[in-house]
């Protein structure tokens, strides 16, 4: 997937944007999982996707741009 899509954001938007990148990436963090389940591939990507988006919108935030999952 090599679209890329340009969207100009007010500060205001950018900082909705972030406020909800981060929502997801808690709530696809502490969702419930078996502890002696493998791990979950797909999830693992949505994390790195999640946390790429956000390194790429806030990139001195101070969020690593790979969190551990």
């Amino acid at each position: 997937m090599n679209e890329h899509v340009t969207v100009e954001l007010s500060a205001q938007q950018r900082d909705l944007v972030l406020e909800g990148l981060r929502y997801v990436r808690s709530a696809r963090r502490l969702e419930f999982r078996e502890p002696s389940a493998p791990r979950d591939p797909r999830r693992d990507a949505d994390l790195r996707t999640v946390c790429d988006l956000i390194g790429q919108l806030d990139p001195a935030g101070g969020v690593p741009a790979r969190a551990p999952a």
